[in-house]
């Protein structure tokens, strides 16, 4: 990345340190496996810990940032990702860290009814279950017994609707159900892909931020990429679809404030 990239890191790790400590205001309202399960995994960490990870974090975040740069590649033909994430990466890959009814898409909980209960679960990791993956979060999925994963449709209405009426943007159809929204979030020319065809998640998104000048800011950002994870929201339900789509709106809105802070502060 050219536009200093050690000051990028240091306003990016104020962010996310700050989204922590006002308690996830954010992180919370998002629909989506991995970030319900980052915020189970940092609550159990000590305040090293913490640093630590919020310090890999800054750093792999970072590079979403900026003109595109070629990643620098390990003796695997792999890039390594910053030591401060290895231990969560390990953590959420281990069998049975994403089982239960808190931690799996709704889509396979609608599909499998086994997939609510521990004897679901192949015995490989079934032993490291605990009581609070069958907890769902009750402010995303409040009774399991009504669960149904929000439709493909309705997740597509209103999504035209947050980013054509609160954000101003333009859609445009593309072939194998994506659709395109482009327009301005304030000084920025910002380009949305949205996904609504994928196997297990309900929607997939990906933001391209822009100077006016056409100088590229940010390719195929998320906001959970700021978390080390994908934009792939996969517990939107009928109940609470319309609450967290409105909120997207407000993700991309501060997508758009959030490069240019950074941008224009680097540069400045």
């Amino acid at each position: 990345m050219s536009d200093s990239p050690s000051n990028v890191v240091t306003l990016l790790r104020a962010e996310l340190a700050e989204e922590a400590a006002s308690r996830f205001p954010r992180l919370r309202r998002i629909p989506q496996t991995d970030i319900i399960w980052f915020l189970d995994y940092f609550a159990g960490l000590g305040g090293a810990e913490r640093e630590a990870l919020l310090d890999g974090l800054a750093d792999s975040a970072a590079m979403a940032f900026g003109p595109p740069t070629r990643p620098i590649l390990n003796e695997r033909g792999t890039v390594d990702a910053p030591p401060g994430l290895a231990p969560m990466v390990e953590a959420r890959n281990r069998p049975g860290a994403k089982w239960g009814t808190r931690y799996m898409d709704v889509k396979m909980l609608g599909a499998d009814p086994a997939c609510r209960e521990p004897g679901g679960y192949h015995e490989s990791g079934r032993a490291l279950l605990t009581p609070l993956h069958f907890q769902p979060r009750p402010d995303l999925l409040l009774d399991i017994r009504a669960m149904k994963a929000a439709k493909a449709p309705l997740v597509r209405k209103l999504v035209k609707t947050a980013l054509t009426e609160s954000l101003g943007l333009r859609a445009e159809k593309m072939p194998g159900g994506v659709n395109k929204f482009t327009g301005r979030c304030g000084d920025c020319d910002v380009t949305v892909r949205v996904d609504f065809g994928g196997m297990l998640s309900q929607l997939g998104y990906a933001v391209t931020l822009k100077s006016p000048a056409g100088r590229p800011l940010a390719l195929q950002l998320s906001y959970e990429r700021l978390w080390a994870t994908t934009g792939r929201w996969d517990y939107l339900t009928g109940e609470n679809a319309p609450r967290c789509l409105a909120f997207f709106a407000e993700q991309l809105a501060y997508l758009a404030d959030l490069t240019q802070r950074l941008m224009g502060r680097t540069n400045g």
